[in-house]
């Protein structure tokens, strides 16, 4: 599964305290779209001022194997309210295509583009500056600049208007696993597949700017190997209220800030972790994670002074040694404490994980340790909504 979601924001969104529910989403509508396996792009609505079930909207055949990545571009927002629109899809498949298509036309192709064999199988993708939820003073710029990562370790970037290539980079050893452009679309991470290393690229001057290593592992024979970098994430506010940076690799996260490259958060899971986003909420900065053994935990992103480390399993491990189509594949935030997710069994949801986070808040407040809970809500609270459907 790869998983692109947007969501139209509220003009203005009810005002709540720390411990009210949440039962009245910052958003009125959100759109999913799904890669899969067997090269299908599908795409789902969901109306929140009606009833909350998600409704199929697009469901198409686009590439001769499986769909590899999807991104949404950002479009112009609209002057007048300066809210961010999406634009253009694009998809990237094991076919070694490029296609771009239409969310008016309902996912309609409007463009192709065949990669150099030499480059291998497009894997990971990003446009530059990245699809944003949030709204400013100045009206939101769209994207400009399209970047794709090779199985070969090729990093190419394309100029959006008439996809030609304006810059080829080396990239990594062994292949590129992720791709993470900026909020202003000046400067963007890589994570490698192979190499445990970790990019940071100057997409003005086009050129490596800076380079960090993961932690390896000792393989069989005593050989040292590096886990892929599986996905790398930016927040807009540390707890400082500067910048920083999430990535994971095999059953572990990092947060680090941007300025000073401390590390905020640096924790290993029990499980492998296959996806991270941030919470951006007026409690803090937290970290969610899709798990391969189908849990879901949130944890707090402080200072790093502290040893401490508070959080909470939103959904518990499955029991058993194997999670089987529990399994979470991604996770994407939206506002507000909402995330969507997909599991191996093809499920998509949508889930309001504010409780879990004021669990967390209120017993940091008490001197308590959290509990944790299957429910996402943390309080058993039956007003949490949680919306499916089958892929």
């Amino acid at each position: 599964h790869f998983l692109v979601v947007f969501c139209r924001r509220v003009s203005h969104p009810k005002q709540q305290t720390a411990m009210e529910s949440d039962s009245s989403a910052p958003f009125d509508k959100v759109v999913v779209a799904v890669g899969t396996y067997d090269g299908v792009l599908a795409g789902w609505d969901l109306e929140m001022t009606k009833k909350k079930k998600f409704k199929i909207s697009f469901a198409t055949p686009v590439h001769e194997g499986s769909v590899r990545s999807i991104v949404i571009a950002q479009r112009n927002a609209d002057t007048a309210s300066n809210i961010p629109q999406p634009g253009a899809l694009l998809s990237c498949g094991y076919d070694e295509v490029l296609r771009t298509h239409d969310f008016s036309k309902k996912i309609n192709s409007t463009g192709e583009v065949r990669t150099p064999a030499e480059f291998g199988t497009p894997v990971c993708s990003a446009f530059a500056p990245p699809l944003s939820f949030e709204t400013h003073n100045n009206p939101a710029p769209g994207s400009t600049h399209c970047l794709i990562g090779f199985s070969e370790g090729k990093l190419v970037l394309y100029k959006k208007k008439d996809w030609s290539v304006q810059h080829v980079l080396a990239g990594h050893d062994g292949g590129i696993s992720c791709i993470s452009v900026h909020p202003s679309g000046k400067i963007c991470l890589t994570g490698g597949e192979s190499d445990g290393k970790l990019k940071l690229w100057d997409l003005t001057k086009g050129r490596l700017a800076f380079v960090s290593k993961i932690n390896p592992f000792q393989a069989k024979g005593g050989r040292t190997s590096y886990d892929a970098v599986s996905n790398i994430v930016w927040a807009d506010k540390a707890p400082d209220g500067n910048e920083a940076y999430a990535f994971c690799y095999g059953n572990h996260i990092t947060v680090r800030h941007v300025a000073n490259g401390k590390d905020l958060l640096d924790v290993d899971l029990p499980s492998k972790v296959n996806e991270i986003c941030f919470l951006s909420v007026d409690a803090g900065l937290f970290v969610a994670a899709a798990c391969n053994d189908g849990s879901l935990p949130v944890l707090t992103v402080e200072d790093g002074t502290s040893e401490e480390r508070r959080a909470i399993m939103a959904i518990e491990p499955v029991d058993g040694p194997i999670a089987g189509e529990e399994r979470f594949k991604c996770i994407k935030s939206l506002v507000g404490g909402y995330v969507v997710t997909a599991n191996s069994a093809g499920v998509i949801s949508l889930m309001e994980l504010n409780g879990a986070i004021r669990m967390i808040t209120s017993n940091q407040e008490e001197g308590g340790e959290p509990n944790e809970g299957r429910n996402g809500n943390g309080d058993n609270n039956d007003d949490e909504e949680e919306e499916e459907e089958e892929e």
